[in-house]
């Protein structure tokens, strides 16, 4: 192959005067996905979803499962942000479980909550934000604290 005989210029290049013209229609459809996106929060009264669900739940006396509820009905009526679900609801007993697994010599009372749940699963959610929150500004980490914070105040709102 002799390399002086390619031909540097490509058959699919664009000429430099060639402008392309925005089309109507996507303009059309950013405003139908930004209008979709915010109508649901915009268009909804989501202040009832707060007595509904400290009425059918005690966020005192809840099991993870429950709490995973009471989350995500919140971030499905538009209440909280999928950052705050997942704050909620990330479970720290499974990740306790993996960590016992995967690290040896840990102790089988290794938790990674902050407060003891009653011999039914059942903690005070609030208690436990609290002071995971704690623990973070303990460790130095403001933004872990913070959002801890956030977590408890959320579930406060739910305080009976």
């Amino acid at each position: 192959m002799d390399i002086s005989q390619i031909n540097s210029k490509l058959p699919y290049t664009q000429s430099p005067k060639t402008t392309i013209e925005p089309i109507e229609t996507q303009n059309d459809f950013g405003k139908d996905i930004k209008q979709t996106k915010d109508a649901p929060i915009a268009n909804k009264d989501i202040s009832h979803i707060w007595g509904e669900l400290s009425k059918q739940y005690d966020i005192t006396n809840a099991t993870f499962n429950e709490l995973s509820t009471i989350s995500t009905t919140l971030y499905e009526a538009g209440a909280i942000s999928l950052k705050e679900h997942a704050g909620l609801t990330f479970d720290f007993e499974r990740a306790t479980e993996s960590l016992k697994q995967e690290i040896p010599g840990i102790s089988s009372n290794f938790t990674m909550y902050a407060t003891e749940a009653n011999e039914s699963g059942k903690r005070n959610w609030i208690e436990e934000f609290q002071k995971r929150a704690n623990r973070s500004y303990n460790h130095g980490s403001i933004i872990g604290h913070e959002s801890n914070l956030n977590l408890a105040s959320i579930l406060q709102k739910l305080q009976r």
